[in-house]
């Protein structure tokens, strides 16, 4: 995945767990209103179903009392009563009974209403501001009204809804100017909000903490399949890029049988048939010509093919290295023998500078080969009357090993792809000579299993460089 996609994807899961929060906040908050609103009407509905009771019945006697004595607001011949064991009575109207009943209820479960009117007969009836604006609104069609308000730093909920005068009702409210169906008043309901709101912050509480958990979650969930998907996709790449090489590696084996290593078969074919069929037409300077070129091919044929075997060997199980102190002085002089004459057919001085005592830890075999097709390059590229010169030199706990020649170098974007199997970068020699390439892709692979490092510096028309290391002692390899 890439890194704008897990960017876009974390924006759009915080947006989704943050519309979430949103929606679940709101909620919590609409519900405690509903919750809020719908204890208030029961308690209004409660009140006015015993204030219905009341004055369906004209009114209820009960004893008179310290605390219930004579309603001094309430004209009736039949007010008081006295029983005929001498018990006082008294009439107790709605609007008495719901004053006695908001007392207790203050008093038990500290729940306050208040009954109010704009036109009270009783002054401890009076409307305060907001009972004041609630009536006002209700005048106006306002049904209910509920809201927060804040008292001596306490919060409190309240409610109020209006009272319609009722045909039971003008008998004390009729003076008062009131009709049936008129709003006569209203009662106030207030309780302590922090029950609700305590509950409300905690549920907040809840869901904030789930939400957070969920958003982080989620992130790392992102994060750690973005880090697989990339390790995948990464391998995936690797593997196809592994295919690749391997199907370039397959296309350049086939190519070199079918074209490089049949060239020369091609020739000494050519030159076999010329000489049997006009072998005593011929000069013995043309035979001996014939001969020489039918060798060339042959042994060019032989070096392409060691090198492909020994490549495919190395492709396939490796090549065994058995690495051991070695003269290279003396192993310069093997791996260049066999070129030694290509050299001289074309007057090419050979200088080995390598001092006698100069040693290596490394691979014989391998070393040797590496050695053999950089001086047969050399060879091809070098002109006629050209130089060739072989050194090595310690440097710390390596040794370098140098071939220059000052033949037709190589240019810049050829020098990034001689090592690389899938481009095609074979050069004909100063004499034609034919190659493919891959001597010198066999040559990093060994210096590089022998624990050196392989590179080339050349110059177009002035010559080319080739330098490898190799470990000094066994210790380096450590």
């Amino acid at each position: 995945m890439k890194k704008n996609y897990l960017i876009l994807l974390i924006l759009l899961w915080a947006i989704l767990v943050v519309s979430s929060y949103i929606w679940n906040y709101s909620l919590i908050i609409s519900g405690n209103e509903k919750l809020v609103l719908n204890k208030s009407q029961s308690i209004f509905n409660q009140i006015l179903l015993t204030r219905n009771w009341n004055a369906q019945h004209g009114g209820v006697y009960v004893p008179v009392t310290e605390k219930t004595k004579p309603n001094t607001y309430l004209t009736d011949s039949l007010r008081d009563l006295n029983t005929t064991n001498g018990i006082k009575l008294t009439l107790i109207n709605p609007a008495y009974m719901t004053r006695q009943i908001a007392e207790l209820s203050l008093k038990d479960n500290n729940l306050e209403f208040h009954i109010t009117s704009l036109n009270p007969l009783r002054p401890e009836n009076k409307a305060d501001n907001w009972e004041t604006k609630a009536l006002e609104m209700f005048e106006l069609g306002t049904p209910e009204l509920i809201e927060q308000t804040v008292t001596d730093s306490t919060k409190w909920y309240r409610y109020m809804a209006p009272l319609f005068t009722q045909e039971n009702c003008l008998k004390c409210h009729a003076e008062q100017g009131y009709n049936v169906g008129d709003i006569r008043g209203g009662i106030s309901i207030s309780y302590p909000a922090d029950l609700y709101l305590n509950a409300m912050r905690k549920q907040v509480s809840s869901i904030t903490i789930v939400h957070i958990i969920i958003l982080i979650t989620g992130i790392a969930g992102l994060l750690i399949f973005h880090r697989l998907s990339r390790k995948y996709i990464y391998t995936i790449e690797n593997k196809n890029a592994e295919l690749l090489h391997i199907n370039t590696t397959k296309d350049k084996f086939f190519a070199i049988i079918a074209h490089d290593l049949r060239s020369p078969f091609s020739s000494i074919l050519g030159y076999s048939k010329l000489l049997i069929d006009d072998y005593d037409n011929l000069t013995d300077i043309q035979k001996k010509k014939f001969i020489i070129e039918m060798g060339i091919s042959t042994k060019n044929s032989y070096q392409l093919l060691d090198n492909l075997l020994l490549w495919a060997r190395s492709q396939r199980d490796g090549i065994e290295i058995n690495r051991t102190k070695l003269n290279l002085r003396t192993l310069i002089g093997e791996a260049i023998d066999p070129y030694i004459s290509a050299a001289r057919m074309k007057n090419i001085t050979v200088d080995i500078k390598t001092n006698d005592t100069i040693t290596a830890y490394a691979d014989t075999f391998t070393i040797l080969t590496t050695i053999s097709n950089l001086f047969n390059n050399a060879v091809k590229f070098t002109p006629i009357n050209g130089e060739i010169i072989i050194d090595a030199k310690t440097t710390g706990d390596e040794v370098n090993i140098f071939i220059i020649d000052n033949g037709i170098g190589i240019d810049e974007e050829k020098l990034t792809k001689l090592f690389l199997i899938e481009e095609d970068i074979s050069t004909p020699g100063t004499n034609s000579e034919k190659g493919t390439g891959l001597g010198l892709i066999l040559c990093k692979e060994f210096v590089e299993i022998n624990g050196g490092s392989i590179w080339i510096h050349s110059v177009t028309g002035q010559g080319t460089t080739v330098t490898f290391t190799l470990p000094l002692t066994k210790e380096k390899l450590l």
